[in-house]
């Protein structure tokens, strides 16, 4: 059980603009565990219980802030909205989609290693692409702080999940010894300005 709050960051101010709380489905909680403790037994799928139906009464995260930024919208609505930043629990194509055509911009978020892009037509993992495509050094400013140097590494790649093409970009911090693996929806803007945006979270 946690909230989920959408944040509004601008130039003089930032502070929270919408709050929801989460509770996850009892029977989904119930079911996980016990799938979890199956896996460890080394249970077949065939032979597990079938995962429950979805319970409209609990929302997912993502419909939460879906939600969430339709209120904001709806509210709001002269208010120009430059992107929309969220963490890897938010980078589904699913989320990403809706957010983007909601706020009319572009939406910035975060892959998991293991996901699968298609680089060169050939399918590996992400986490195999960012390997053989090391980064470069970058300069950027992290929240209107010094300027930092980054290694960045960008291509713009068909991610299986999502069944389109993105903007991925692998971004490392100099105190970080593994690659952060971002993903932004408009394939039309520069990997710097891409980065930019994302280190203002």
């Amino acid at each position: 059980q946690n909230l989920v709050l959408l944040v509004l960051v601008t130039s003089v101010v930032t502070m929270p603009v919408g709050c929801a709380f989460y509770m996850p489905a009892p029977a989904l909680t119930a079911w996980n565990k016990e799938d979890k403790q199956d896996k460890k037994r080394g249970v077949p799928p065939k032979h597990r219980p079938p995962k429950p139906p979805k319970n409209p009464a609990y929302p997912t995260k993502q419909e939460i802030a879906l939600a969430l930024l339709e209120e904001f919208r709806r509210t709001h609505p002269t208010l120009a909205v430059q992107r929309v930043l969220a963490d890897a629990l938010y980078g589904t194509h699913q989320f990403m989609e809706q957010a983007a055509k909601l706020c009319g911009t572009h939406v910035i978020s975060q892959l998991h290693q293991n996901q699968n892009v298609r680089f060169r037509n050939t399918q590996i993992s992400l986490e195999r692409y960012v390997t053989q495509s090391p980064g470069v050094p970058q300069r950027i400013r992290i929240r209107g702080d010094e300027e930092v140097t980054v290694m960045v590494s960008s291509a713009r790649l068909y991610v299986a999940a999502h069944h389109k093409k993105r903007f991925v970009i692998a971004l490392k911090y100099p105190d970080e010894t593994d690659y952060r693996d971002v993903v932004a929806s408009d394939l039309s803007w520069r990997t710097v300005d891409i980065v930019q945006g994302y280190t203002l979270r």
